[in-house]
């Protein structure tokens, strides 16, 4: 055999001996993860389409994501129920909604995650209950309880023990200090009050009592006289003090912080640390992932993980882990990989943002060159989005094992995406040129708007009070996908009276918005 075949042979053989290395090296670090515990709370309260929404879910839609939480790494997830939205007393119907969460808990179990319960001091207007369970707008009927009323609360505290016996096989269940709940004035006794409540319920009728935890969510300080409308840190220091004296076993504690320049900043992460408490804590970093209330949209937080998870480096070293959430998880899944492996092994927190893409589009086995553009589509401009991504993208197909996990299946998820990039590339279009006449820019106004309408009916958001068949408003959509159209029509628009007039006839004439409703919305993006 000639001798360059022998030193072709001898480098394959290096090259495969040096790969094996390397997968050996990576399974081995996946197998003993940097943190004890790694999660993801799925936030259940706002509405949106199948399957954007966590509350439009099956249970088949639950199990899918707890197998991909799996496969990335998590080991615990978080769930919320919106039990808040259960008024007394309580209804046949709303039984069995209630019910039907036990076996969605038992099935994260049973995908070897550890299965957490979140909830509120709050409670809702009875008139709520005429519709199901998972079609109402809590924030538009919730009513903060008065712990410090003493019939109030303990009429409340019956209530709530009522509801947690129906989901008795949690193995933790979270209390949230505040946003929603709380009031002004309310003393961190009436906060652990609830906690000691909790705590009787599950030693009573909890699955496994010596396991399950009662959880404190540390977040808006509870007793303020508003959300974020005074300092947090005397609320915060209380607080913790009277579960540290009052607390029976077992618990954990779920500190948050959200971004710096907003809400409790890292409040709740220094103060928990100094209370001597970090120990017994998992770090929730809130919005890391997704912002909330999230818009459903493409849109990378990559920058986001890497500073939280840079900025708490140290005292994640001494807690028991981080958590994330996210309220729209198909549309943050690069996001959520990124979270994951970096739980997994913080040296990941390093790796360029265009390597962690093209790992994640690895992971679900799809094409880079078509899952990164359009994952990316918000940050890019024309030039760089090809014409043709939609259509290769429904085209397309998701080979890995974790896709298959997506709930609504990944031919849904990659049709998803295609229609945020027809959306995406239709706005760019229409605010390609500079308008030479008032029916020019008419035009593109009434494309742009028809674009991004599309999307909204995709994805179906209608506000945080909303109940449904709301009409199309620009905060139904992210601020970053109507942002081209107003810089636009801010440069081109010479004449906002006429333009208004012709624009709104056109979109009333492709029937994209009735006229009350085009009117209105011509006239926002118009303002000046």
């Amino acid at each position: 055999m000639p001798s360059n075949v022998y030193r072709c042979l001898i480098l394959v053989v290096v090259v495969l001996a040096a790969a094996g290395s390397s997968a050996s090296a990576a399974d081995k670090a996946a197998a003993k993860p940097a943190f004890q515990r790694r999660g993801l709370y799925l936030h259940a309260c706002w509405n949106y389409n199948y399957p954007f929404a966590i509350r439009t879910w099956q249970a088949k839609d639950y199990h899918n994501m707890f197998q991909l939480l799996k496969q990335l790494g998590f080991n615990t997830v978080m769930l919320w129920p919106c039990l808040e939205a259960v008024p007394a007393p309580i209804s046949a119907a709303d039984r069995e909604a209630v019910g039907a969460f036990r076996p969605i808990i038992a099935d994260a179990q049973k995908c070897g995650l550890e299965c957490w319960l979140t909830t509120c001091v709050v409670t809702s207007n009875p008139k709520i209950a005429a519709k199901p369970l998972m079609d109402r707008a809590l924030y538009a009927h919730k009513i903060d309880v008065r712990m410090d009323h003493p019939q109030e609360a303990a009429a409340y505290l019956r209530h709530r023990t009522e509801l947690l016996a129906m989901v008795n096989n949690a193995d933790g269940y979270v209390l949230i200090d505040g946003d929603p709940g709380g009031y002004a004035g309310a003393k961190a006794a009436d906060f652990v009050k609830v906690l000691l409540a909790d705590r009787k319920t599950i030693d009573r009728v909890g699955t496994h009592p010596k396991t399950q935890k009662v959880i404190p969510w540390i977040w808006a300080g509870w007793g303020t006289k508003g959300i974020w409308g005074e300092p947090i840190e005397p609320f915060v220091v209380a607080t913790l003090e009277a579960i540290k004296r009052q607390m029976p076993e077992p618990w954990e504690l779920l500190p948050g912080r959200s971004h710096e320049w907003q809400g409790n900043r890292r409040i709740n992460m220094k103060l928990t640390q100094e209370a001597g408490l970090l120990d017994r804590s998992t770090l929730l970093f809130y919005e890391a992932i997704e912002f909330e209330p999230s818009l459903p949209a493409a849109k990378l937080q990559l920058a986001d993980v890497r500073d939280y998870m840079k900025k708490e480096k140290t005292l994640l070293a001494g807690s028991r882990g981080c958590f994330g959430n996210v309220q729209t998880p198909i549309m943050v899944l690069p996001n959520i990989y990124f979270f994951a492996r970096c739980a997994q092994d913080p040296r990941y927190v390093d790796r360029p943002n265009d390597k962690i893409l093209a790992d994640a589009a690895r992971f679900f086995g799809g094409p880079p060159e078509l899952l990164v553009p359009a994952w990316s589509c918000l940050e890019l401009s024309l030039d760089k989005l090809a014409a043709d991504l939609p259509e290769k993208l429904r085209a397309a197909h998701l080979v890995g094992k974790p896709a298959a996990s997506l709930p609504g299946g990944p031919e849904r998820y990659l049709n998803i995406l295609a229609c945020q990039m027809d959306s995406r590339l239709r706005v760019l279009r229409a605010c390609q040129h500079p308008a030479k006449t008032p029916e020019e820019a008419a035009a593109a106004i009434a494309e742009g708007t028809a674009a991004l309408v599309a999307w909204w009916k995709t994805h179906g958001f209608g506000g945080l009070t909303q109940e449904g068949n709301e009409p199309f408003q620009w905060g139904y959509v992210s601020a970053g996908e109507v942002a081209p159209l107003k810089a636009w029509c801010a440069k081109n628009v010479a004449d906002p009276k006429l333009v208004a007039e012709l624009a709104v006839a056109k979109i009333v004439a492709r029937g994209v918005l009735t006229k009350p409703v085009a009117t209105a919305r011509v006239a926002e993006l118009l303002k000046r």
